[in-house]
């Protein structure tokens, strides 16, 4: 896999089933469980292992403590018809547990056994990943995430709850949710299309009732036949009528299945929907480039974009060639910035006697290193300058140093 992966879900203390594993549910504390890896939850993993904490406001522990004390503490006031309300517990199928899930292309045996190549890759993907998450998250948002090592691909998980929400309520954290709920709320008339009327089932025949044995032999059997055959009657007959009713419910299903697709495809698109679906894709965009772009991830697979093995590998390609740019990139602003401290702390130098200028360079007892060995880059030639000014200023004696303002020493675009 050379393309981002990011998935992200709600989830709730009932069980849900899960789209196309029938026998298989997904509830809240399962998510954490496999989060964690509890035995019980694990049974996907050959070799279980213990996550790797990366950060967020708690552990995972806390988190699943303060998530089902607030689904057992929070009460919701309900209104009836009458115009009376009354107190209950929050829905057990609310959803109240935000969790997104980033996979990396590299597996967990090539990081195991590079002797540590990519580990500077994984950890610059993780930041960004965290940084990325951080940025789109409300404030008042409890959150963990961890790192799994245990399975093909490295991948990590983050579990969050929108504590300051009144009802924990996690679809407001997922961004298509959010965005179908704003078009929802926005909506003069509802967009759901009504089903045909429901046809009313026919009543069972009433029971009929049994009639008297008598106490002569003759008027016993005489009866028993007659109620065994009026019983039968009956069955018979209720039979009848529940496969009529079976009939037409199955007919009512059909008709009604032709007249909602019917219906859908006059109405077209919903809103919400389409709102969800635009929400989704700037999601992957913003992701792309926040993460996916820098991590020399590629923003569709192969099949998605229609492409070629050797279009696709070209593509991968020029990723990889991104992510190092990147990377050099942001190695360059981190040693500029340390040269401009450095700078800094030479000047303070010289204005409080620490340092002095001789023989056409600055003379300082602990003088930082990165000051020592200036390099042909655009940014040491800058530093290099400051500093020749510096003695420049000091040999002919204008003036007296003064501390710079910051701004004084940031280059453009570097700062």
């Amino acid at each position: 896999m050379s393309y981002q992966f990011v998935h992200i879900e709600c989830y709730s203390a009932a069980p849900r089933k899960v789209k196309g594993a029938p026998d298989h549910v997904n509830t809240a504390a399962q998510v954490f469980g496999e989060a964690m890896r509890v035995p019980r939850y694990s049974g996907h993993v050959a070799e279980p292992k213990a996550p790797t904490k990366l950060g967020g406001t708690t552990t995972l522990e806390e988190l699943e403590a303060l998530w089902t004390e607030q689904v057992e503490s929070i009460r919701e006031t309900v209104k009836t018809a009458k115009g009376t309300s009354y107190q209950r517990r929050l829905r057990r199928d609310a959803a109240t547990l935000y969790t997104e899930i980033h996979s990396h292309h590299l597996s967990v045996e090539t990081l195991t056994h590079d002797g540590g190549r990519h580990a500077p890759e994984i950890k610059t993907w993780v930041q960004r990943v965290l940084a990325h998450f951080k940025s789109r998250m409300p404030q008042g948002v409890e959150w963990a995430a961890v790192l799994h090592l245990d399975e093909t691909h490295v991948h990590l998980h983050i579990l969050a709850i929108n504590v300051d929400d009144p009802k924990l309520d996690a679809n407001k954290l997922h961004a298509g949710k959010r965005a179908a709920a704003e078009v929802r709320a926005c909506c003069e008339t509802p967009s759901a299309i009504c089903s045909l009327p429901r046809p009313l089932p026919k009543p069972l025949p009433p029971r009929p009732p049994k009639r008297a044995l008598g106490k002569r032999p003759a008027t016993i059997a005489r009866n028993k036949v007659h109620n065994a055959a009026r019983l039968a009657a009956w069955r018979s007959a209720s039979r009848k009528v529940r496969a009529e009713n079976a009939a037409a419910l199955a007919a009512w299903k059909e008709e009604n299945l032709a007249h909602l697709k019917a219906a859908r495809k006059l109405r077209g698109e919903v809103p919400e929907m389409a709102a969800y679906r635009a929400a989704m894709r700037q999601f992957q965009d913003d992701y792309y480039t926040a993460v996916g772009a820098p991590c020399g991830l590629l923003r569709d697979g192969p099949r998605k974009a229609r492409l070629t093995t050797k279009q696709h590998a070209a593509r991968k390609a020029i990723a990889e060639q991104m992510r190092v740019q990147s990377a050099e990139f942001d190695r360059r602003t981190l040693e500029f910035a340390q040269k401009q401290a450095a700078l800094r702390e030479v000047i303070t130098a010289l204005t409080e006697g620490r340092a002095e200028i001789s023989n056409g360079a600055v003379v300082m007892e602990d003088l930082p290193h990165c000051l020592k060995a200036l390099g042909e880059s655009d940014e040491d030639r800058m530093i290099q300058g400051v500093l020749d000014l510096l003695v420049l200023s000091g040999e002919v004696g204008v003036g007296a140093v003064q501390p710079l303002r910051a701004d004084e020493i940031d280059g453009p675009g570097m700062g």
